[in-house]
């Protein structure tokens, strides 16, 4: 299209170019024709073509002019269109220039929140396994301290035992040694064994009646089997023994035992009677049979005829 209108450029300055040129010959004719006029001195002759010339010159400098002003105005089109058709090319590859860099910032926009997606549940698995690894820790910890706990526990079951055979040796060498039976009570106690301990402490107070340790220990273990009845009158006797041995911190505590059990027991009985009679008149007959048999906490230091009694009973 630009090389069509080119063409026709081109051939009106071709056109322009020859006709100045025929001016330009014609008005150095007219000079020539003047100049001869001149020379042979025939005035009127020679301003003709002088003046011929000259009008051509005017002429030919007119419609140059002309053509120099169509020439700019030309060239101001050219330049203004060119203008305008590279501004609208800048324009064109400006938007495109932000289309571009916009489909950039949108995909690396993206590709910046699913790595902080990714990073975000990395660090929620991270808090988790820790978490986990966290109780882990906790229950190994726990279950080597239940470990050790019942290494322990091992340790002193196989000790009380080796104690018990010890004891069973000394019993076997020496039979009326009443500390030897009550030691090995003390570790049937230990296992469990109710039923070992209250044998020994019975048999070491069959050797020696006046053994405080064994009546507190063995009245603890009758009322733990449910007979409150002799282990109130053990704990009384515990009580004594340790009086008189100037023992002032066992005997209370002895004593204080006996005053719960006894209080216990006095409890049971009433509310098992008071369940099966109507009146009070009938409560107080049935009850007073009853008390004859139940041991008094204020007669802690009676006659030793009541707890060989009762020693009889066990032994």
């Amino acid at each position: 299209m630009e090389n069509q209108v080119e063409q026709p450029k081109l051939e009106t300055q071709e056109s322009n170019s020859n006709l100045a040129e025929i001016f330009d010959i014609l008005s150095g004719v007219g000079l020539v024709g003047g100049a001869v006029g001149s020379f042979l001195g025939n005035a009127a002759f020679a301003a003709i073509p002088l003046s011929f010339s000259l009008a051509l010159q005017i002429a030919n400098r007119r419609r140059l002019k002309v053509e120099l002003s169509q020439m700019q105005q030309s060239s101001t089109m050219e330049m203004t269109q060119q203008f305008n058709n590279n501004h609208s090319n800048l324009l064109e590859q400006l938007q495109q220039l932000r289309e571009v860099q916009k489909n950039k910032l949108n995909q690396q926009d993206q590709k910046f929140k699913t790595l902080v997606n990714e990073l975000s549940n990395n660090m929620k698995n991270n808090e988790e396994s820790i978490a986990i690894l966290t109780i882990k820790h906790q229950e190994i910890h726990e279950f080597s301290h239940q470990l050790e706990s019942q290494q322990k526990q091992v340790q002193t079951i196989v000790k009380t035992l080796e104690n018990i055979e010890n004891f069973s040796q000394m019993i076997r060498t020496n039979p009326e040694g009443a500390e030897a039976y009550y030691q090995r009570g003390l570790n049937h106690q230990k296992l469990g064994d109710k039923t070992g301990a209250i044998e020994d402490y019975t048999e070491a107070l069959h050797l020696d009646s006046t053994h405080p340790k064994a009546y507190h220990n063995r009245g603890v273990l009758l009322a733990d089997i449910g007979n409150k009845k002799q282990a109130v009158e053990d704990l009384r006797l515990a009580a004594k023994y340790y009086f008189e041995q100037g023992d002032i911190e066992s005997y209370e505590q002895a004593r204080n035992l006996s005053k719960e059990f006894y209080e216990v027991r006095y409890s049971l009985v009433s509310e098992a009677t008071a369940e099966t009679i109507n009146s009070q008149e009938e409560m107080s007959e049935k009850m007073a049979p009853e008390q004859k048999d139940l041991v008094t906490v204020g007669g802690l230091f009676d006659d030793e005829i009541d707890s060989q009694e009762n020693i009889s009973i066990l032994g």
